[in-house]
């Protein structure tokens, strides 16, 4: 089970469990509490009636028709109320009197007179001088036909001669209770629904921070940014131990792929050199020495490449993000280059075509663009055919500058075109058949990411260029820079 899900659940539970304890507690605390409002007030009634009465039953009044109906009238009496948006209509009481001995001397309802009362607790505790109350159902199976009665002892001259009691079905508060209760549960609906977004909110938010982390652990890109959190001062603790862990991870490994590789690449040479060098030791011809010095000289010069490459890689790889960046004549930039290649241009007979527009300035590190545009170049030149076209195109293109640079030659093959960035990897020149280090357009894709541009490799067969006269197959070189580092 994700953790989207069990936090969510959790919180979920949480507030079930806190709409139970408030409907358990409207139970509990609310109805019993309205009820013993209910209670106090018969409580003052009852004993403000006691007094009106005193009189009628000491002269034996109450059982005339003259007392019932001046009761009947007071009970009948029709109300226009509006209590708490609940309309109330009619008095829902009761009252019977009884004597001193607990015989019903009177009875609103008409149906308990002459009937002994002495044994029901209102009576009983009354006449005992306490407080009498009594909850009687007319239904036991009916809880909400239960009705409250207090009663009150009535005084004639400081001598008790009776008691009176009034009774009042629970069920006449029942529509306060039962708004009560709709509208807690209402409100309860809808703070549950409110409770459960925000819950999934927090569930997705520490989910979504979760996976951050997780991939940013995963990733084994070195450019990769580690994540940051607001208010989540321990997600960010462990993102800092993952990231302590990750560069002591990752410096072991490159330290392990540098040397591997490394062994690996000067294993060639040094042999070759190795070689030469026992063979040199033999009496040769002085065009045999000749020919094995200068094949020593050459595999010298690819150790001093590679090496020079590898140290490059390694410092742009391990310094990301410190460009040293200033403005830039791009333009100059690009024609000192193809000055200081101008003897390989030359020595292979290139048609150099130069297409570059004036001041064109950018925002760049000059060091790391000057690497990557001479690798450009010098692998454009290496993979040229003799007396082929060369050309180097540079507009400006809004916020950008767009640069082409193409050689006349041979198709890159489609296995290699998707490994053309890798490390290490390398096609064998045209001429030469020889391969370099592979080291190169790696630097050139580094340097690319970190100014925010882009790069594309294609090959182009038969395509016209703007800036070509005819038709030409070879090898376009596309690449995007913006005119502001940001």
């Amino acid at each position: 089970m994700s953790i989207f899900i069990r936090i969510w659940f959790f919180f979920g539970l949480i507030i079930l469990l806190g709409l139970w304890f408030m409907s358990y507690t409207f139970n509990q605390q609310v109805k019993p509490n309205m009820r013993q409002v209910v209670e106090d007030t018969l409580a003052e009634n009852v004993n403000i009636i006691a007094m009106l009465v005193a009189e009628d039953v000491h002269n034996g009044q109450v059982a005339t028709p003259e007392f019932d109906q001046k009761i009947q009238n007071a009970l009948d009496r029709k109300l226009n109320a509006t209590i708490w948006q609940h309309t109330k209509q009619q008095i829902n009481q009761q009252i019977y009197i009884t004597d001193a001995q607990g015989k019903v001397i009177f009875d609103s309802q008409g149906l308990a007179l002459g009937q002994d009362y002495s044994k029901w607790n209102d009576v009983y505790l009354t006449l005992q001088g306490k407080y009498g109350v009594r909850s009687t159902r007319t239904d036991y199976n009916d809880s909400n036909s239960s009705i409250m009665f207090i009663a009150a002892p009535i005084f004639y001259q400081q001598k008790l001669i009776g008691v009176v009691s009034i009774g009042k079905p629970n069920s006449s508060v029942q529509p306060y209770l039962q708004r009560a209760e709709d509208k807690l549960i209402r409100q309860a609906f809808w703070i549950a629904l409110l409770s459960l977004f925000l819950a999934s909110l927090v569930a997705y938010w520490l989910k979504h921070s979760i996976d951050r982390v997780r991939k940013y652990a995963q990733a084994l890109a070195p450019v990769n940014q580690a994540p940051h959190f607001r208010s989540a001062k321990e997600l960010n603790l462990v993102t800092q131990a993952v990231e302590t862990m990750r560069e002591k991870l990752e410096d072991r490994a490159y330290v392990e792929q540098y040397v591997n590789t490394l062994t690996h690449e000067l294993k060639s040479p040094l042999t070759a050199i190795q070689a030469s060098a026992e063979l040199l030791k033999e009496d040769l011809p002085l065009s045999d020495q000749q020919q094995f010095a200068d094949h020593i000289h050459a595999q010298s010069q690819r150790l001093k490449t590679l090496i020079d490459r590898m140290l490059l890689l390694t410092r742009l790889e391990k310094n990301q993000h410190v460009l040293d960046t200033q403005m830039l004549n791009l333009t100059e930039l690009i024609q000192n280059l193809i000055q200081q290649n101008n003897s390989q241009i030359q020595h292979k007979h290139l048609q150099l075509i130069l297409n570059l527009e004036e001041h064109c300035m950018i925002e760049a590190d000059d060091f790391w663009l000057q690497q990557a545009l001479n690798n450009l170049i010098d692998n454009a030149i290496d993979f040229s055919s003799y007396q082929a076209r060369f050309a180097i195109y540079l507009h400006e293109e809004k916020d950008q500058f767009f640069i082409q640079i193409f050689n006349e030659g041979e198709a890159i093959p489609e296995y290699a075109l998707a490994h053309i960035f890798d490390r290490y990897f390398s096609l064998p020149r045209p001429i030469s058949k020889q391969r370099s280090s592979g080291i190169g357009l790696s630097i050139v894709k580094n340097v690319v990411e970190q100014h925010h541009a882009s790069i594309q490799i294609d090959n182009i067969d038969a395509n016209q260029l703007a800036y070509l006269a005819q038709h030409h197959s070879g090898v376009l070189v596309s690449l995007k820079l913006p005119k502001k580092f940001t």
